[in-house]
């Protein structure tokens, strides 16, 4: 009896492990909710680059900012980059003209911005889908764990207006999508 109890704690504690160590670039620049992966600190440096470079005087980029310094993020936050995006969603630099987005990277919660204009308007709709999978993919991970995440994550729902694809989890969602669509419009 000692026995099976030893094997079901260790393999409790295996799983635990495995649960908990999806999120180890927590303070790196990117990630994402619970489906992240491991980086490395050489991948976290080309991510912090990737991310200089973007175009950072872009519409996206400066609303991105603006929700940086008017609205309250639960936890510590990174900013997306084209690789993370590409890891996360399976959405490709071939897709997207521009982009700007962030997340909470402390692996609990699940608060995220991501906003993509597309290149051309085929590619919206993949780019919908796939925000719509990840955003599915969340809610079905959380909900039985954090019901107040998986509450917040209910709420959410990708938005399209003309070439721009978002998805912003939030509960201060109608406050980001006021100042995105503000810097789009403008």
């Amino acid at each position: 009896m000692k026995r099976i109890f030893i094997a079901l704690t260790a393999a409790a504690l295996t799983l635990a492990l495995c649960a908990c160590g999806n999120n180890s670039d927590s303070k790196g620049t990117s990630s994402t909710a619970p489906a992240s992966s491991t980086a490395s600190a050489e991948s976290k440096t080309d991510d912090s680059q990737e991310s200089k470079d973007a175009s950072s005087s872009s519409a996206l980029q400066t609303a991105l900012e603006k929700v940086k310094t008017e609205v309250k993020m639960p936890g510590d936050t990174s900013d997306y980059t084209a690789k993370r995006i590409m890891r996360t969603f399976g959405i490709s630099e071939d897709q997207m003209s521009d982009f700007a987005g962030m997340y909470c990277n402390d692996g609990v919660t699940q608060d995220q911005i991501i906003y993509i204009k597309a290149k051309a308007e085929g590619d919206v709709p993949t780019i919908q889908e796939k925000l719509k999978a990840n955003l599915d993919s969340i809610y079905n991970v959380i909900k039985n764990y954090t019901p107040e995440q998986a509450a917040m994550i209910e709420k959410a729902t990708v938005d399209t207006d003309g070439l721009y694809v978002s998805l912003v989890i939030s509960d201060n969602a109608d406050a980001i999508k006021k100042i995105f669509s503000e810097s789009i419009k403008g």
